[in-house]
C-alpha cells in the first residue's frame, strides 16, 4: 500500500496531457477517494493524522451522519485541514509538515478537478455540502493563484509586469497570501494596461467576491473586525448573498480601520471599469442596461456612463431601484475616489523617495571627492533637488499641498538619505531657492540679448513624466486592456500627449558644430559607449528647443523675465543649478567650468546636448567632463514600483549599515553597464570582504593573545626580509598596489581599485597564515613574531588608507584602532612607511564589521 501510494505521489507531480486518458482518469479517481478518505494518501496521512484528530473531529460542520461513516472516511476532513492550513485560528495551527501536504493536495485538485467524472458528483454526501465545498475551492484559488491555473495562465504576462515582487514573495510569506490576486485587482482598477484575458477573469472574480465576501481573503483579513461590528449575522439583510460587501460600502464613513477603508474604496471604484464588478448595482439596473445600453460594450466604465447619461436625461421608464442605487453609488464613488486618489499620491511620494540608483550617483561622486581631497586637491561637491515642473505641480495638487511645502518634504527625504549614506557634499542646492531664481533670470537675459531665444509656435508629443518633448519617430502606439490605443515614448515607455502652443524657443540648431568641437576636445564623456551615443545624436540635424511653457499649463516654475504668461522650461531651470553653486561658492579659486558632472544614463541628452549648448550660446565654457553610469536592476529585473522591487537605501542601511551599502555599490557598480542588485549577494560580499577579509586581518594582529602590549610595531624592509619568501611576496604586492589603486580611482574605476585592495588583503591573510605567529610565540621566536605582526599591521594601515574614499567611517575605525594620527591619513601615507616608532593601539574593539546574519 505504501509503495503504491508513493508511486501515485510521484505521478501526481508529473500529471500532464501526455498521459493516456485511462491513466488520467485513474489518477482522478484516486484523488476523489483521497478526498473521501484522507488515509489513502500515505504522505498526507502520515503528516496530518495527529492534526486531523486534534482539530477536525471538532469541526463546526461535523454531522452525526458523517460521524457514522467514521472520522477517517469523513469527506469533510480534507476541507477541515484546508481551513486550518490557510485560515488558522489565532491559538492553533497545523504542523508545517502537514500544512505543506495539504497545499500539495490542493494544488493537484486545482489542476484536475474539471476532469472528475460527473457521476461522482451525484454522491449524496457531497451534494449536501456541495455549495460549501465549491466556495472553499474558490476561496482557495483567490488565496493562492497557483490553485487557479486558468487565472494564472490568463494573467501570466500581467503578473510579470505588475506584480512580480508579490508573486515571488507570496509562496514564502504568509502575510502575502491573497496579495497576488489583490495586486492584479488594484492594477485593474487603476486602469493599467492589463491583457484582455486577465481583465475578463478579474471582472468575474470581483463579481464573485462581491456576492460572497469570504472569497476575498484580503477583505476578510483587513475588515474582519469591521464586519463583526457593522455587518454581523444578527442583521438579517447581511445574511443574504452579496450583502456583507454591500454593508461595508453602506457603512463606508463609519469604517475606522484605514486598511479596510482603503480596500473597500478600491471595491467601490471598481465600477468605473465595469458595472459587473458591482453585482448589486448590476442586478438593480439589469432591465435598464438592456433597455438603454444593450449595444454598449463592457470595459472602461462605458456601461455605467451610459446609465448615468440616461438617468440625467430623466428617462420616464428608468427603474426606481436602479435610479436610487445610482444616486447612492455616485455619492459613494466621490468619497471613495478621494481615498484612492490619496493612495495614488502616496504611491507618487513613494516613487519620489530616493532609491539605490540615486544613492549610487551620490556615492560615486562622493568617493571621487574624498579621493581628490586625500591627494590634496580642493573640492567643491554639490548635489541637491530639482523642484519645478509639471510633474511636481500635479503631484502637489493631488496631495492637496502647496507645491513649496510638497517640495520641502521630498527634498528633506533626499537630504536625510544622503546624510545616512555619509555623502560629504559642500553645497546642497534646491532649485526653489532665491539665489537660484536670480541666476536663472540672469542667464535667460544673456541668451535673449545674444539672440538665441525667440518666440514661436511649437508642436509635438510631450511626455509629462520625462518633462520633455519627444520626436514622432521616438514614439509608438501600444494597445491598452480596454482596446484603446495609447502613444508612448519608446525610450521610457511613458504616455505622451500632443501639444500645440506658443512658446519661447532656443536656437539649438545653430550650435551643432560648436557642440561637435566640444566633444572632440578631449574625453569629455565617459565611458566611451556614451560618448559614441552623443556623437551619433550630433550626426543628425538638431531642431530648435522649446524653453518655456504657458503659465496656464505650468505655473510651478520660474517665470520668463518680462513675460509672466510663460514659465521657463524645467530642464533649463534645473541644469543651471551647477552655475548657481559656482556663483555662490566660498572657494577662493575660480571653479568654473566644473571638472565633472556625475549623472545617470537616462539624463545624458539633457547634459550632453542641451546643457553645453546653453553654455556655449551664453559665452560660458561647458563642463570639462561627464561621468555617465548605468542603472540598477534588481535580481535581473528593472526596478519598478509596479513590480514592487524598488530598493530603499534605508532598508539596506538597516541590514548592512551605510558602510555595507557603499561598499557593495562601489564593488559591483561598473559605470559602462547596468548593475544588478541582490540582497543575498550584498550580504555575502560585505561579510566576505569587510567582516571576514579585512576584519579578520585586523583582529588577528590586534588581538591581545598575540599582541598583549596592544602596540603597532615599527616596520622596515628587514621586517619583510626576515619572513622569507612570504614576506618578500607581500612586500612586492604592497609596493605596487597604492599606485594601481590611485590610477583606477582617478579613472572612475572604483570597482577595479577595490579589487586591488582586496588582493592585498588576501595576500596579507595568506602571509599571516603561512607564518603561523601563534607557533612562533609558543616556540619563543620573538623577532620573527614581531616582524610578522609589524608587516601585517603595516599592510592593514595601507588598506585602511586606500579604502577611505569608499567606506570612510569603516576606514576611520580601522585607522583609529591602529593608532594612526589624523594628520597621517592623506594619500601620501597610502604607501609603505618605514618607522622604528611603536604606537599604542586605539581602545576600540577589534571587530570592525560584525557579520550580517540574514536569510
Amino acid at each position: 500500500m505504501v509503495l503504491i501510494n508513493r508511486t501515485v505521489y510521484v505521478n501526481y507531480r508529473v500529471f500532464s496531457d501526455v498521459m493516456t486518458t485511462g491513466c488520467r482518469t485513474a489518477l482522478l479517481e484516486i484523488q476523489y477517494f483521497v478526498a473521501r478518505d484522507f488515509r489513502l494518501d500515505s504522505q498526507l496521512y502520515a503528516q496530518c493524522k495527529s492534526d486531523a484528530a486534534q482539530f477536525c473531529n471538532a469541526a463546526p460542520n461535523w454531522t452525526e451522519e458523517a460521524n457514522a461513516i467514521g472520522p477517517q472516511r469523513n469527506p469533510l476532513v480534507l476541507p477541515c485541514l484546508y481551513r486550518y492550513a490557510y485560515h488558522p485560528p489565532a491559538d492553533s495551527s497545523l504542523k508545517p509538515e502537514c500544512a505543506d501536504e495539504v497545499r500539495r493536495v490542493m494544488r493537484q485538485r486545482a489542476n484536475s478537478v474539471d476532469l472528475i467524472p460527473e457521476g461522482y458528483l451525484d454522491d449524496s454526501t457531497l451534494e449536501a455540502h456541495c455549495k460549501e465545498l465549491v466556495l472553499e475551492r474558490m476561496a482557495e484559488q483567490n488565496l493562492d493563484i497557483r490553485f487557479n491555473p486558468n487565472l494564472k495562465k490568463a494573467c501570466s504576462m500581467d503578473i510579470q509586469k505588475f506584480c512580480l515582487g508579490v508573486w515571488q514573495s507570496a509562496s514564502k510569506d504568509r502575510e502575502l497570501e491573497g496579495k497576488v490576486v489583490d495586486c492584479l485587482k488594484q492594477n485593474f482598477v487603476a486602469k493599467k494596461p492589463l491583457t484582455q484575458s486577465c481583465s475578463d477573469h478579474l471582472t468575474v472574480i470581483m463579481e464573485q467576491q462581491a456576492l460572497h465576501y469570504q472569497l476575498d481573503p484580503v477583505l476578510v483579513n483587513l475588515c474582519d473586525k469591521e464586519i463583526q461590528i457593522h455587518c454581523g449575522p444578527e442583521e438579517p439583510e447581511n445574511t443574504r448573498q452579496g450583502q456583507v460587501e454591500e454593508c461595508l460600502k453602506r457603512k463606508f464613513d463609519a469604517l475606522t480601520s484605514v486598511e479596510c477603508r482603503r480596500h473597500v474604496a478600491l471595491l467601490i471604484t471598481a465600477v468605473q471599469i465595469d458595472i459587473q464588478a458591482d453585482p448589486m448595482l448590476h442586478r438593480a439596473c439589469a432591465i435598464d442596461l438592456v433597455t438603454f445600453c444593450k449595444d454598449v460594450p463592457p470595459g472602461d466604465g462605458r456601461r455605467l456612463k451610459c446609465l448615468l447619461r440616461f438617468k440625467e436625461q430623466g428617462q420616464a421608464k428608468f427603474d426606481p431601484k436602479c435610479f436610487e442605487m445610482l444616486n447612492t453609488r455616485t455619492q459613494l464613488f466621490a468619497k471613495a475616489s478621494k481615498v484612492v486618489q490619496l493612495e495614488s499620491v502616496n504611491d507618487l511620494v513613494e516613487q519620489l523617495k530616493p532609491h539605490i540608483g540615486h544613492i549610487y550617483t551620490a556615492v560615486i561622486a562622493d568617493s571621487s571627492a574624498r579621493f581628490h581631497r586625500l591627494i590634496g586637491n580642493p573640492v567643491t561637491f554639490s548635489t541637491g533637488t530639482d523642484e519645478h515642473g509639471l510633474k511636481i505641480q500635479q503631484a502637489a495638487m493631488c496631495a492637496n499641498k502647496e507645491p513649496g511645502r510638497f517640495c520641502d518634504h521630498v527634498s528633506g527625504l533626499f537630504k536625510t538619505a544622503l546624510k545616512n549614506c555619509e555623502i560629504s557634499y559642500t553645497d546642497y542646492i534646491r532649485t526653489t531657492e532665491s539665489r537660484h531664481k536670480e541666476n536663472v533670470h540672469s542667464f535667460w537675459e544673456i541668451l535673449s540679448e545674444k539672440g538665441y531665444i525667440y518666440k514661436g509656435k511649437y508642436e509635438g508629443w510631450y511626455c509629462t513624466a520625462d518633462e520633455a518633448f519627444v520626436a514622432e519617430d521616438q514614439t509608438t502606439l501600444v494597445k491598452l486592456s480596454n482596446g484603446q490605443e495609447q502613444r508612448v515614448s519608446t525610450e521610457s515607455n511613458r504616455p505622451v500627449e500632443w501639444f500645440s502652443e506658443e512658446n519661447y524657443l532656443f536656437k539649438l540648431s545653430k550650435l551643432r558644430e560648436e557642440l561637435r568641437s566640444w566633444l572632440k576636445s578631449g574625453p569629455v564623456i565617459q565611458p566611451l559607449r556614451h560618448y559614441n551615443l552623443v556623437k551619433s545624436w550630433l550626426d543628425q540635424e538638431l531642431i530648435d528647443l522649446s524653453v518655456s511653457r504657458p503659465n496656464t499649463r505650468l505655473s510651478w516654475g520660474i517665470p520668463v523675465p518680462g513675460d509672466s504668461s510663460q514659465t521657463i522650461y524645467v530642464w533649463l531651470d534645473a541644469l543651471l543649478n551647477y552655475m548657481t553653486v559656482a556663483k555662490h561658492s566660498q572657494s577662493e579659486m575660480n571653479i568654473w567650468p566644473p571638472s565633472v558632472h556625475v549623472i545617470g544614463k537616462d539624463i545624458l541628452k539633457f547634459h550632453g546636448i542641451y546643457w553645453p549648448a546653453f553654455l556655449l550660446a551664453a559665452g560660458f565654457e561647458p563642463p570639462k567632463s561627464l561621468l555617465v553610469h548605468g542603472h540598477w536592476l534588481v535580481d535581473e529585473q528593472k526596478m519598478s514600483k509596479t513590480t514592487g522591487n524598488v530598493v530603499s537605501p534605508q532598508s539596506c542601511i538597516n541590514l548592512v549599515t551605510a558602510t555595507g551599502l557603499r561598499y557593495f555599490l562601489m564593488h559591483e557598480g561598473v559605470p559602462a553597464s547596468d548593475g544588478n542588485f541582490s540582497i543575498k549577494r550584498m550580504v555575502r560580499i560585505v561579510n566576505s570582504d569587510l567582516a571576514d577579509g579585512i576584519g579578520n586581518l585586523v583582529s588577528r594582529c590586534c588581538g591581545k593573545n598575540l599582541n598583549p602590549l596592544q602596540t603597532r610595531l615599527g616596520v622596515s624592509r628587514s621586517s619583510f626580509e626576515s619572513c622569507g619568501s612570504p614576506g618578500s611576496d607581500l612586500l612586492s604586492l604592497l609596493e605596487r598596489t597604492p599606485d594601481i589603486v590611485h590610477d583606477e580611482y582617478k579613472q572612475w574605476n572604483f570597482y577595479k581599485g577595490i579589487d586591488q585592495v582586496m588582493a592585498l588583503v588576501r595576500g596579507a591573510n595568506g602571509f599571516f597564515q603561512t607564518m603561523e605567529p601563534w607557533k612562533l610565540k609558543k616556540e619563543g621566536q620573538l623577532d620573527k613574531l614581531n616582524a610578522t605582526m609589524a608587516v601585517t599591521m603595516e599592510t592593514a594601515r595601507v588598506v585602511g588608507t586606500l579604502l577611505q574614499p569608499i567606506v570612510p567611517s569603516y576606514s576611520e575605525r580601522l585607522l583609529d584602532k591602529l593608532g594612526v594620527p589624523q594628520e597621517n591619513r592623506s594619500w601620501d601615507f597610502a604607501r609603505l612607511r618605514w618607522t622604528t616608532t611603536e604606537t599604542a593601539l586605539g581602545s576600540q574593539q577589534a571587530v570592525l564589521f560584525p557579520r550580517i546574519k540574514s536569510e
